[in-house]
């Protein structure tokens, strides 16, 4: 072990010595040749070929191969990293799999301007938005200090760029599972800064022309800020009472996790949870919290939300759900994989690290069954009980277009046992299975661009015979802009409404 440190320390000094302008030159200025960057697309299908279960679920081998082929044939000069992203992104997303996609990288910066980038606040990271079905973008909450671009306020061009064509723009860049349509709108709201960032290369001031509810039209200039002139986003509801510390870091202002009964009365109790993987949370006591207080109090009703909730933890989306079951269970199938994957030989620079260091591989958790046939073990694809303070009242979930991966196989699971009635609309994460587990991140050799994957199929015990699509509502109902604006959620709504003439 000392000698591995003492080795480890070499390579950090080594790779500190590294011209920091040298690799920013090479993932923004710098041109790399037509036989570079055709080794990068080959490369990534072969890692995709050799490591994705899921590669050809939603097209074909033969038509995959034609997009590869078509992209390495538009190849036919020198290109920035940032030109070659637009030609191999939309190609990934092709593949429906919303766990396998292309980053760009992030620059390198020395401490001092590590610093001075954490002060500030780019323009477009001062707001956060809502997109309608006619693709038109809206300022849902302002934390910088322009007070021209109110609340409600339409964003028509940025800098002269048209948003809705900017909206078509990126969506091809998004990855989703399967034909999912709900799933690109809802991410691009929660990430249109950076998006817009990456494909725009988005400047320290922007001139945006914008249209008022009342239909006027300005323009103003939004220029960076630092943190301190950027008022933290307060908690809507309020909470007069702090949360424990288990239940994890806020989200501007808001809980991640939250729990509370609705009404004035414990008939309606209202759990949130917006991430499986939420810093600093202790499920566990989180949940056994929730569901001693919903048994002291005779709760009638629960109401999960899990709209906005990414996915996460295996475990805590799989625990959550035998506190909503009272027979045994199976929660996922055996999640195949195509073999052992090596960080050694395709990680990037941590995992080469970690590997070093402590030698782990994933022998340790892939094994090979009697026909030869490779899966991960992970609790869950066997019997398992139920929660001994399992809820047996009704059940409401609602989800979006971003619940997703972990949320998504809750909700396939209690879809398929009949346990709740779902309000919202199509859930961004597939019902029958998704490519995730691990997510290894590589590096593309030539142009420095992310490719990040899934290792193992997750599929959920129920099934549905839709193919290519994920959770459908029992009530399709979404919030409109201006309910969103005026703080008024429908789909909560229907419940506390329905749920007191429900027998």
């Amino acid at each position: 072990m000392v000698k591995r440190i003492y080795y480890l320390l070499i390579i950090c000094i080594s790779v500190s010595c590294t011209s920091i302008k040298e690799y920013n030159k090479k993932i923004t200025v710098e041109k790399h040749s037509i036989q570079s960057l055709k080794a990068d697309l080959d490369f990534t299908y072969q890692i995709l070929k050799e490591y994705d279960p899921g590669i050809y679920w939603y097209i074909s081998k033969k038509e995959l191969e034609l997009k590869f082929d078509s992209v390495s044939n538009s190849i036919t000069e020198p290109l920035t990293s940032a030109d070659f992203y637009k030609k191999i992104t939309p190609l990934v997303a092709s593949i429906k799999c919303g766990h396998t996609s292309i980053k760009y990288p992030s620059l390198s910066y020395n401490k001092i301007e590590i610093q001075q980038l954490k002060k500030k606040v780019s323009p477009l990271e001062q707001f956060t938005y809502a997109i309608t079905k006619d693709k038109k973008l809206y300022i849902l909450t302002n934390k910088g200090e322009n007070t021209t671009l109110k609340i409600g306020s339409e964003l028509l061009t940025i800098d002269g760029i048209d948003v809705k064509n900017a909206i078509e723009n990126l969506k091809p860049f998004i990855s989703s599972d399967g034909y999912n349509e709900t799933h690109y709108d809802v991410t691009l709201e929660r990430f249109f800064a950076q998006r817009f960032k990456t494909y725009y290369k988005e400047k320290d001031s922007l001139l945006i022309k914008y249209k008022l509810d009342n239909g006027s039209i300005g323009e103003t200039y939004v220029k960076v800020l630092n943190k301190k002139q950027v008022d933290t986003v307060k908690n809507v509801n309020k909470h007069e009472i702090k949360h424990p510390k288990y239940r994890g870091k806020y989200e501007n202002g808001e809980p991640q996790l939250d729990f509370k009964f609705l009404e004035g009365n414990h008939e309606n109790a209202y759990l949130k949870i917006k991430s499986f993987s939420v810093p600093m949370a202790n499920y566990e006591m989180f949940y056994k919290e929730c569901f001693d207080s919903i048994s002291k109090n005779g709760t009638k009703n629960l109401i999960l939300d899990l709209r906005d909730n990414g996915g996460g933890s295996l475990d805590a989306s799989r625990n959550l759900f035998a506190y909503l079951t009272d027979k045994e269970f199976v929660y996922l199938d055996k999640p195949v994989t195509n073999g052992y994957f090596d960080a050694r030989k395709y990680g990037n620079g941590y995992q080469k690290i970690n590997y070093f260091l402590f030698g782990h591989n994933d022998r340790d958790i892939v094994k090979q069954d009697r026909n030869g046939d490779f899966y991960s073990f992970m609790r869950g694809y066997k019997p398992m009980q139920p929660n001994k303070n399992n809820f047996k009242g009704k059940v409401y979930v609602l989800i979006n277009g971003y619940t997703f991966s972990a949320a998504s196989l809750l909700s396939a699971n209690l879809k398929g046992i009949n346990r709740a009635t779902f309000i919202g609309i199509e859930t961004g994460g597939g019902f029958n299975q998704c490519v995730a587990g691990s997510l290894p991140v590589i590096t593309l050799k030539n142009s420095k661009l992310l490719l990040r994957f899934g290792l193992y199929r997750m599929a959920p015990n129920a099934k549905t015979e839709i193919i290519g699509h994920g959770i459908f509502p029992d009530i399709e109902l979404s919030s409109s802009i201006k309910d969103r604006l005026n703080g008024i959620d429908q789909e909560l709504n229907w419940v506390l409404n329905n749920s007191k003439t429900s027998k």
